[in-house]
């Protein structure tokens, strides 16, 4: 089964790049409260810096927010249809596993063919 376009434009939108950022993803959303890198890490089994890494682009996607005084990191779309289009990708990572994996895979496939693009050298 195919997702469908909206879905994964938000996939590649939301630098949800990986297994591990759907997992954050998924960790976050399940909880009100604010996780640590290190609790992060811990509890998915991932080193500190790809976590760091991971939830940073999350909260710049605007899918996390960043506590001022710790530093943590908790589930809180800034928009609606952020909120909504994470519940659509939830509901389908849970039905569709293979055809999720496979576009987070694709969307970093196209991200990489534009950058290798942009030092391609025309034939003149």
């Amino acid at each position: 089964m195919e997702l469908g376009p909206e879905l994964r434009q938000f996939i590649a939108d939301s630098n949800i790049d990986s297994v591990e950022s759907l997992e954050i993803l998924l960790l976050l959303r399940r909880s009100e409260a604010y996780w640590s890198v290190e609790a992060v890490a811990q509890q998915l089994g991932i080193g500190r810096q790809p976590a760091a890494q991971k939830l940073a682009a999350l909260a710049k996607a605007q899918l996390l927010v960043i506590g001022g005084d710790t530093g943590a990191y908790r589930y809180a779309p800034r928009a609606e249809r952020l909120r909504a289009a994470a519940d659509e990708l939830v509901a389908a990572y849970d039905e569709q596993r293979i055809p999720v994996i496979n576009a987070i895979y694709s969307a970093n496939l196209e991200r990489l063919r534009a950058f290798s693009d942009a030092f391609r050298l025309k034939k003149e």
